[in-house]
């Protein structure tokens, strides 16, 4: 088949290959006049062979784009979007992208709802699989801002599955809580759990408190999220948490809350210090269970 000049063409490789057609374009010419060409792909029929031309002259597109992996899709939108959004969110980003390693060295152009479902079914959380999903639909949607898709989201046909309740919420009783006071200062960080027992802040919420919203003096903190009514809320500090609170506010961070320094992403906080001071405490408890027990904060 002859195709009009300036179209590209078609050639079929010698040998025992498995895609012998290769599509491909002209991109200039040699001082000497010989064509320079750029690979569209390799195809088994020739039939997807003429279609990929076909698609590329109905509407051209950066061949090198096409060549980009899902690991550098993600870093290019990271590095134009985190700036426009809160740390909680941003960590629950870096949480789901930590799964995406079967994927992050195939191109995007290529990767299929097999692909992403594999990522999915490699993660046992429902709400991170939640996230995951997420952060498929906002590189779909950034691939298609740089024309590096086409123009099919395989990130809806993936199934996430449905939430399983797997543990019965039961508060921390008033002996546990004496118990992790007798031992807070055996057990790294775990006046952080006080902290939250006793503010009645999420964990997230806790971890983005800034230093500037903790005013020590008239014993209260601005913070808080998740629902209109509870964001910057006014929560006082209760006398039994407020050694706590001077401790990290003496540090002089930006964040109330930091280990060397820097924020604590959620999944950190879960897996290196939660989790691991439960153990040792011999608790089977949740941030989530929290006590909330700001009816004390005049003790």
């Amino acid at each position: 088949m002859r195709f009009p000049n300036g179209y590209g063409g078609i050639v079929r490789l010698g040998g025992n290959r498995r895609k012998p057609f290769q599509v491909r374009i002209t991109t200039g010419y040699t001082d000497t006049g010989k064509q320079q060409y750029q690979t569209l792909g390799y195809f088994a029929k020739k039939e997807d062979a003429i279609n990929c031309l076909a698609e590329y002259n109905q509407k051209p597109y950066d061949v090198k784009a096409k060549e980009i992996t899902f690991d550098q899709l993600y870093k290019s939108w990271k590095k134009e979007h985190f700036d426009k959004i809160t740390v909680s969110t941003r960590n629950c980003y870096i949480t789901a992208k930590k799964y995406c390693g079967s994927i992050d060295n195939l191109k995007f152009a290529e990767i299929r709802t097999i692909h992403l479902q594999k990522v999915i079914d490699s993660c046992s959380s429902y709400a991170i699989r939640k996230n995951i999903r997420i952060l498929f639909n906002q590189m779909y949607k950034f691939a298609e801002k740089l024309d590096i898709s086409n123009n099919k989201r395989y990130s809806k046909y993936i199934d996430i599955g449905k939430a399983v309740k797997v543990h019965e919420k039961k508060p921390f009783t008033e002996e546990e809580i004496q118990i992790m006071f007798k031992k807070v200062k055996e057990i790294p960080f775990l006046d952080i759990a006080l902290i939250i027992n006793f503010s009645g802040l999420r964990v997230m919420e806790l971890l983005e408190v800034k230093r500037e919203n903790v005013f020590l003096e008239d014993r209260y903190m601005i913070g808080g999220k998740k629902t209109e009514a509870g964001t910057d809320r006014v929560i006082p500090i209760s006398k039994k948490i407020l050694p706590f609170i001077e401790k990290y506010y003496n540090q002089g961070n930006e964040y109330l809350i930091t280990m060397d320094g820097k924020p604590i992403p959620y999944y950190t906080y879960m897996r290196h210090i939660w989790n691991p001071a439960m153990e040792k405490l011999g608790f089977d408890h949740t941030p989530h269970e929290r006590k909330a027990l700001l009816c004390n904060c005049i003790i």
